[in-house]
């Protein structure tokens, strides 16, 4: 590939070319930087007066890396070199475009690595000075030097995210911030006349109360009429009499559509925003409408309150554009994720309603539960089913199976003609395998658990991630907690999903590069859900379940085992980023996609990025990739699997 001399090594300062003459090989790689991060950010000016004092080294195959003599940033223009920790092992590859700065940088690990050039190759250096004297002009390079893998990503996915128009929506406000006042309270031992005389000098419709610093309850004016008025209750009383107790609140950090989801599906009116048991303030529906412009509560209240199926399908066929709208306005994939899940609560309680109305009351109680992206409340637009049925101990199939068939069938029928399309593997409520009683359930779980083998993992990867929606949650609590406890004590089902989703690894090439489709209708491209997203959502689980921990969200899970024996601080900081910079990159293609109106898929095609995306996208493989081998090392029995 590059020729070798005699000594097998030749050293060519870029001679300075006059301003007005700039020479053909300067130009070349004035060209090449411009697509280089972070030299890409360089004015014309910058790139030009860079180009011309690069040192230029030939590095026959074989010869170290970095070359002898001062310290120089480093420039893969062609080739490839292998870096070795100071321990031997492999540390990672250099390809063409990517940097080698850390012997000039204060404290770098790296700087301890030696390597060698696996083929011949050609690389740019820029000594250590003039490295530093571009740093003075440009602080922001410097700074980008610094940063670990994760910072890169952490603030790839904020400037996609402000890439979008923000035009203040809830999603982007915390509900802490739309606490107008300070709360009134009062004790649970007031009078109920004092306590209505206190609401009227302070203008509110609804007090809080509280005792020992603590909220204990909420009275409105709704209660004071049904509770008081209309049932004949003694206006001396004590308000705890009529208080609603233990009321749910949220903390002042949750998003405020968040507050208006819930408000909507729960029926009530006035939320406490309170941190540590603490009060801090109230906020009312008013309030949260005020905030909103095209309001994702009005849409949920009308599929609360739909009478048919027609209804719900009329509703439902608004959420694109409302996901449209949010998405321009720069709602994050979170906030978009926890909406649709929502939505899709919400259609499913109503058409459980509508369902029980036609064919009357359960003859057992049930809980409907959501699983996989749904249960994670990280649903997209157009996502298919995932839903199961958990029936009471006394349900007996021979007498009870043709109500819950046919109720089954029906919402999810409903579902399917709101948009939410039918499970192409059938996993779904109307399957009867996915409509079993709680211990059967309990039953099949302890099995996949016990006696572990590849094609019950990835059923347990999917179910184990349910949460319930509509019906008893008493039926679903003992299943969470089997699940919890069981898998911390049996190795075996997480060494078949770590195996699982080795499977699934992150599509880079030896030397960083990237693995697109080489056929079909996505030839040239990546799959950001299959070889990034997933991933990650595997790896969060296995870590989650090896920990014994009980959440059920890609974030919250990470979040929580962030620190536990399989997983560091900062492995856990590294795979949130790059889970938050995949899903960013995601939503902005689809909403790119939407708005041509196309058909949303997960798929890009590299060319189509900016360096810094290009740059930051393997960063985030990189992170799949090496968490998915600390795993791979922690459960050697994978290897087999």
């Amino acid at each position: 590939m590059v020729a070798a001399t005699a000594v097998g090594m030749v050293e060519v300062v870029a001679a300075a070319a006059a301003e007005t003459e700039m020479h053909d090989e300067l130009a070349e790689i004035r060209d090449f930087l411009a697509e280089v991060p972070p030299f890409h950010q360089l004015e014309e000016a910058g790139l030009q007066e860079l180009s011309r004092v690069l040192v230029i080294r030939y590095l026959r195959r074989g010869s170290a890396f970095p070359p002898p003599g001062e310290p120089h940033l480093w420039i893969i223009r062609q080739g490839a070199v292998e870096l070795r920790q100071a321990d031997g092992r492999l540390g990672g590859h250099l390809a063409e475009g990517e940097v080698f700065d850390a012997c000039c940088l204060p404290d770098s690990e790296l700087c301890h690595w030696a390597g060698h050039a696996t083929e011949d190759s050609l690389l740019y250096g820029l000594p250590k000075p003039r490295l530093e004297h571009l740093w003075q002009q440009h602080p922001e390079l410097h700074a980008q030097a610094l940063d670990r893998l994760g910072s890169r990503l952490r603030r790839a996915r904020q400037m996609l995210e402000s890439s979008a128009t923000v035009q203040g929506d809830l999603a982007g406000q915390a509900l802490g911030s739309l606490v107008s006042r300070t709360p009134v309270c009062a004790s649970p031992q007031t009078p109920i006349k004092e306590a209505a005389s206190l609401m009227t000098r302070e203008r509110v419709s609804a007090l809080l109360l509280v005792e020992d610093a603590c909220l204990v309850g909420i009275v409105t004016d709704r209660d004071l009429r049904s509770r008081c008025l209309a049932d004949g209750v003694d206006t001396a009383s004590p308000v705890e009499a009529i208080m609603t107790r233990a009321p749910f609140s949220l903390p002042p950090d949750a998003p405020a559509f968040e507050a208006l989801l819930t408000m909507s599906t729960r029926g009530i009116h006035h939320l406490p925003v309170v941190s540590d048991c603490r009060v801090l303030g109230l906020v009312s529906s008013t309030d949260l409408l005020r905030a909103q412009g095209l309001s994702a509560v009005f849409l949920a209240d009308r599929l609360r309150k739909a009478t048919s199926l027609d209804e719900l399908v009329g509703h439902a066929a608004t959420l694109p554009e409302l996901w449209l709208t949010l998405a321009r306005r720069g709602d994050s994939p979170a906030s978009l994720g926890r909406l649709m899940a929502g939505m899709a609560d919400a259609l499913a309680r109503s058409l459980l309603a509508l369902a029980e109305a036609r064919l009357g009351p359960p003859p057992v109680p049930y809980a409907w539960i959501a699983y996989g992206s749904h249960g994670r409340q990280e649903l997209t637009l157009f996502s298919d089913q995932d839903n199961a049925l958990v029936l009471d101990d006394a349900y007996d199939p021979a007498i009870h199976g043709a109500y819950f068939q046919a109720l089954a069938e029906s919402v999810c029928e409903g579902l399917a003609a709101c948009g939410f399309i039918l499970c192409p593997g059938n996993m779904m409520a109307s399957n009867p395998l996915w409509r079993q009683s709680r211990e059967a359930w309990g039953q099949t779980f302890q099995d996949w658990i016990v006696h572990a083998d590849p094609q019950k993992a990835r059923l347990a990867a999917n179910l184990f991630d349910f949460r319930p929606v509509c019906g008893d949650p008493a039926l679903t609590g003992p299943l969470r907690e089997l699940i919890t406890a069981s898998c911390v004590q049996y190795q075996s089902l997480l060494a078949h999903m770590v195996a699982n989703t080795l499977t699934r690894s992150p599509p880079l090439g030896f030397f960083r590069q990237f693995l697109v489709a080489r056929d079909g209708e996505h030839q040239g491209q990546l799959d950001l859900k299959f070889h990034g997203l997933m991933p990650i959502h595997e790896l969060a689980r296995i870590h989650a379940l090896a920990a014994g921990c009980a959440e059920t969200g890609t974030v919250a899970r990470l979040q929580a085992v962030a620190g536990s024996a399989l997983l560091s601080r900062e492995g856990a900081a590294d795979l949130l980023a790059a889970h938050d910079f995949l899903q960013a990159l995601r939503l902005t293609r689809q909403r790119q996609q939407r708005e041509a109106g196309l058909l949303m898929d997960n798929y890009v095609a590299p060319e189509t990025l900016s360096p810094l995306e290009r740059q930051h996208l393997r960063d985030a493989f990189q992170v799949i990739r090496t968490q998915q081998q600390a795993l791979q090392a922690a459960f050697p029995a994978a290897r087999a699997t």
